[in-house]
């Protein structure tokens, strides 16, 4: 039973990270265009209307997030993409979503409808389009070739959409949602706990392509409500500590090829934000780097549940970035950011270090 379960959930985080993948640049760009707004603004050179613009540009990517989802999903699942992406794009309709934000109760055929906001969301579409691959054979059985034209797209299109607001949209929704509120949760009654825990699993959570459900959540809160609670410090924490085990070794290896490889991981991570090359070529090489990673992660995930530090854009976390974590509401919180990022490098560096030095006396 265990194993079944196991192995359901391994399946599910390899689909979910293969339509979330190619999504990335897309959401990357919009987070940048919000950079720049940021820069500007700071400078006073955002006159006009080009801050608004600039905004505008920098949540597109955002709201229409379930439609690009639509895409990946149905190009991952072998589903129609036209069926996928005209029933996402139904569930972003402004018409469906004033009623689903409106006062009172909402019915279709006398059943009850949930009401669910759809923009900003990822893991609805995902289902439904998964679903939409799955009915598509057993439609097009049903169907004889004169009715291919006509009937069989209203027929797909309609089931898709309505089972989507109705059964699937809910049940995304609600996936999304209860796991966003366990962190939540969590923050409040034991934040120092939880951002150490999330923090220093985070380096083993990364390769199982299991931190796709944190990255979806994040990108969810930060689209709808324009603030994401710590994940997105969590993965700058740890791509801190990557950085700095990266250094160490790259100072204190013998190996001249192994140098260069640590040396470039190091900067990758650091500056670019990416994590595999660190994670692959030297966490996963040597173990007791990658304990050292998890332990200063987890050191920097503590100060992070003392002091609270937020995220207010989506980007890869790295230096380069660091203004992700700025706000005009919250003036401190970049400098605590960049305070827990320093405690999980400088840490990091001290522990492998240590263990490269005691490896050389012997």
């Amino acid at each position: 039973m265990i194993r079944k379960i196991s192995s359901l959930f391994s399946t599910g985080m390899n689909h979910l990270s293969a339509c979330m993948l190619p999504l990335i640049p897309m959401i990357t760009a919009g987070s940048l265009i919000k950079l720049i707004w940021l820069l500007l603004d700071a400078a006073n050179l955002a006159g006009g209307n080009t801050g608004a613009i600039l905004s505008i540009l920098g949540d597109t990517p955002f709201y229409f997030l379930p439609v690009l989802a639509g895409i990946t999903a149905a190009q991952h699942f072998g589903a129609n993409l036209f069926y996928s992406v005209g029933a996402a794009c139904a569930l972003v309709m402004p018409g469906l979503a004033n009623m689903m934000e409106g006062a009172g109760s909402l019915s279709f055929l006398a059943i009850p409808v949930v009401k669910t906001t759809y923009t900003y969301s990822v893991l609805p579409v995902i289902l439904l389009v998964w679903f939409l691959a799955k009915i598509e054979p057993h439609m097009e059985r049903i169907f004889p070739p004169i009715l291919r034209g006509t009937v069989y797209p209203l027929c797909i299109f309609l089931s898709a959409v309505l089972l989507g607001i109705l059964v699937i949209g809910p049940l995304g929704t609600l996936i999304s949602q209860g796991l966003a509120w366990i962190l939540d949760f969590l923050s409040v009654r034991a934040g120092v706990l939880a951002w150490m825990l999330l923090a220093g699993i985070m380096p083993l959570l990364i390769p199982a392509g299991m931190h796709w459900v944190f990255v979806m959540i994040a990108i969810t809160r930060l689209g709808a409500e324009g603030i994401d609670t710590g994940i997105m410090v969590s993965f700058f924490l740890v791509g801190m500590a990557l950085g700095g085990a990266d250094i160490a070794t790259a100072l204190f290896t013998r190996d001249s090829e192994y140098r260069m490889q640590a040396a470039s991981a190091g900067l990758t991570v650091l500056l670019a934000g990416v994590s595999e090359p660190s994670l692959f070529g030297v966490c996963m090489k040597e173990k007791k780097t990658l304990f050292c990673v998890m332990a200063s992660s987890a050191i920097a995930g503590v100060f992070q549940g003392i002091v609270g530090i937020h995220c207010y854009i989506y980007s890869f976390p790295a230096i380069s970035s660091i203004l992700m974590f700025s706000s005009k509401e919250e003036p401190d919180n970049l400098w605590k950011a960049a305070a827990a990022g320093g405690i999980a490098f400088v840490v990091s560096f001290i522990l492998v270090t240590l263990t490269k030095i005691k490896k050389t006396d012997k």
